[in-house]
């Protein structure tokens, strides 16, 4: 009698050459989407950066608000869309289809309604630059006017307001440049970009988001829609550790040290086999006693004491060495004079970073605000955060 399970593996062999379906394991799929740097994966909606390119001509935004900012604060964004115009010739009975003309699709641009107005600034400042409307009824010289007022019957219209569009030039012959010279969207992947820029775009939509007190998860937001006179498409490679045409300042505003954070964290167990037990119960002062000693007892149970050692030292030797870098990098032995420390006039964006709110774009001057500096930190308190940061508590 034949055994079952030769019967069975003799099957399977034959039908594996014979049979018409066949089924291929991971391989297929990784011989697919892996090779050439995953050439053939799809990219991925969260990965990408906007820079809005803002003729200083029109604005300058406010210290410690740079309009590379804006970029940080986009919640999503439309690509560009084109749509043809077309013709359909009978050439002969022979249909014939000619192209006659292209047209770009507005887009749509989503922002964050920051903290910090930063958006709110650009918008207004935008609304100045085009239409007079927004300097009624107070005038930039601070000349008290009464906006309901008429001037139909009067002699002279001297002294009166101006409204609506502000026309196309500044004063004489010389012409207003546009407020956007450009915005680019870049997609990102894999240390590769592809940008959409939009040329000489214009608003031509712009709507505030909706107070509500029964969407307490919600979240306030802008809407921007666009409309633009061409669109370029460029491609090519950045690296986040180079400087050059191939290193980050090819993706214009992207990776900026006030935004993004170059320090590795680390990924490691510290013995605890990867649990703290009840490392924070045991000190939570709503257990009893008895609560807080049987989750001690967890805790200790829980811990490699090998482990814990060799971690412990690895993360000393990496905290000593992250502080003496940080201290010939970042001037951490200053007392608030040094070059190091950051100040209003050097680093506003710090300093208005850790007065939070003390300046904002808003207000349009970064004079307002507690502090001179962004605070101070010597080596010992160097060494002391890295060594928490490394510990993984920091």
């Amino acid at each position: 009698m034949a055994d079952p399970a030769v019967d069975a593996f003799k099957n399977k062999l034959i039908g594996a050459f014979l049979s018409d379906v066949y089924l291929r394991d991971y391989t297929h799929a990784a011989k697919t989407f892996i090779p050439n740097k995953f050439s053939n994966a799809p990219k991925v909606k969260f990965l990408f950066h906007t820079y809005f390119n803002i003729n200083s001509d029109a604005w300058t935004p406010p210290a410690g608000v740079g309009s590379s900012n804006y970029g940080v604060l986009v919640k999503s964004v439309k690509l560009p869309s084109f749509r043809f115009e077309t013709d359909t010739l009978n050439q002969y009975n022979r249909k014939r289809i000619i192209q006659s003309k292209i047209k770009y699709e507005p887009v749509d641009i989503t922002f964050h309604d920051d903290n910090a107005s930063q958006i709110t600034a650009m918008w207004n400042a935008y609304y100045q630059y085009y239409y007079a409307d927004s300097w009624n009824p107070e005038l930039g010289s601070k000349a008290k006017k009464t906006y309901n007022r008429r001037n139909i019957y009067d002699p002279s219209l001297s002294g009166d307001m101006q409204y609506g569009y502000r026309g196309d030039s500044f004063t004489g012959n010389q012409e207003r440049p546009s407020f956007f010279k450009d915005i680019t969207i870049y997609g990102l992947w894999n240390q590769q970009y592809i940008a959409y820029t939009f040329i000489n775009p214009i608003i031509t939509n712009w709507s505030g988001d909706t107070y509500d007190y029964a969407q307490a998860d919600g979240t306030m937001q802008h809407n921007m829609t666009i409309d633009y006179e061409t669109v370029t498409h460029n491609s090519g490679e950045f690296d986040l550790e180079k400087d050059g045409p191939k290193g980050i300042d090819a993706v214009t505003g992207f990776g900026q040290e006030a935004y993004y954070d170059y320090t590795d964290s680390p990924n490691e167990d510290l013995g605890f086999n990867n649990t703290l037990g009840g490392f924070s119960k045991m000190f939570d002062p709503n257990n009893s006693t008895g609560e807080n000693l049987k989750d001690g007892l967890s805790f200790v149970k829980n811990v490699d004491p090998g482990k814990l050692i060799d971690n412990t030292k690895n993360a000393i030797t990496k905290a000593a060495t992250d502080a003496a870098l940080d201290a010939l990098t970042g001037g951490l032995f200053g007392d608030g004079a040094g070059s190091g420390t950051p100040t209003m006039g050097a680093s506003p964006a710090l300093i208005q970073i850790s007065n939070q709110g003390g300046a904002t774009a808003a207000n349009n001057d970064n004079t307002t605000g507690g502090g001179a500096t962004a605070g101070k930190q010597d080596f010992g308190d160097s060494f002391v955060s890295n060594l928490t940061r490394n510990l993984g508590f920091g």
